[in-house]
């Protein structure tokens, strides 16, 4: 066989080829029509991932247009020339209703078709009519509750009379409101922590044939002194930089702010109060900082009680890298 440099010509060929090799991602139904359905479950399918290409394909990453209601995971992210994967995608169908359409981004290392994109679409009936759609739970002014009306759009054989919540510091309770109708009032447990939570109640009748009822809980609980956000983040740049930083005050005996203490003079503040007069809007200017990536700090808030005690309060700072 000719030779070339000590290297044949078929080694040459045969190198080209490789150099050419890619992978080519294909999902035969990338649209999933799932007609439809009642929202008393979760909706379960199967995308098969295909590499039609000659080189080994690689999923990166699979990212859902709704990270609430839709998950996805796929069984190998690696993918050999000529093979195939599933994709399993979750649907959660109980907080949804009506026309729906989600999609699901598929980045991988086909040159010519990253991201490729996935659909499920259908219509969701809801078994239940919840008024409001979500119960909202807002501590800030105390201990208090919250209710929603439910109005069953199936027959039941039995009237809703249990709940299950999936949150212990928050319960409910149900009542009859006229014929078919129920009302749901939650309440927080005294020991709720000082923070934002989000519960789930399940509700039921005395028969198992009944579908349940879910209704969500978004409790707001913050703390007496509220700082939003709660670290201040720049940019390692010359110009001048403004962030700026909410103190929200929510118990019975709020702090006057006397001070915002910068961490050096390349930090200016400029405090603004609000028309309540405990809260506060900070301006916080980051000057010349072209050169502090990686840089951290704080600011201190020098605030006052009602006894005339200080108390300090630092703020976290950074620049990015």
């Amino acid at each position: 066989m000719k030779r070339l440099a000590g290297v044949t010509i078929l080694s040459l060929l045969w190198a080209g080829a490789r150099a050419w090799a890619e992978p080519r991602i294909v999902v035969d139904s990338p649209a999933y029509d799932f007609g439809s359905i009642t929202n008393g479950s979760e909706l379960r399918h199967d995308f098969v991932v295909r590499n039609a290409g000659d080189a080994d394909l690689t999923i990166d990453r699979v990212v859902s247009s709704c990270t609430v209601c839709l998950q996805a995971r796929i069984e190998r992210t690696t993918i050999p020339a000529g093979g195939e994967v599933r994709l399993l995608a979750r649907l959660d169908l109980r907080i949804l209703e009506g026309p729906v359409s989600r999609g699901l981004l598929v980045y991988s290392n086909d040159p010519a078709n990253s991201p490729l994109v996935l659909e499920l679409t259908g219509t969701v009936i809801p078994l239940f009519q919840v008024t409001p759609a979500s119960i909202d739970l807002d501590l800030t002014e105390g201990p208090r509750s919250a209710s929603a009306e439910i109005v069953p759009l199936t027959g039941l054989r039995a009237p809703l009379s249990r709940i299950v919540s999936d949150n212990a510091e928050v319960t409910g309770e149900l009542s009859p409101e006229g014929p078919g109708r129920f009302v749901v009032t939650v309440r927080p447990a005294p020991s709720f922590p000082r923070e934002s939570e989000v519960a789930h109640l399940t509700l039921r009748s005395a028969d198992a044939g009944d579908p349940p009822c879910r209704v969500t809980v978004v409790v707001r609980n913050p703390p007496d002194l509220e700082l939003i956000p709660a670290r201040l983040r720049f940019q390692p740049l010359a110009d001048p930089q403004t962030r700026l930083l909410c103190l929200r005050q929510h118990g019975a005996a709020p702090l006057i702010l006397l001070d915002v203490i910068p961490p050096s003079e390349k930090f200016r503040c400029e405090v603004q109060p609000e028309p309540d007069g405990s809260s506060y809007q900070i301006y916080v200017t980051a000057l010349q900082q072209q050169s502090a990536g990686g840089w951290s700090g704080q600011i201190i808030l020098k605030m006052q009680d009602q006894s005339h005690r200080e108390r300090l309060v630092p703020i976290p700072i950074s620049m990015d890298n």
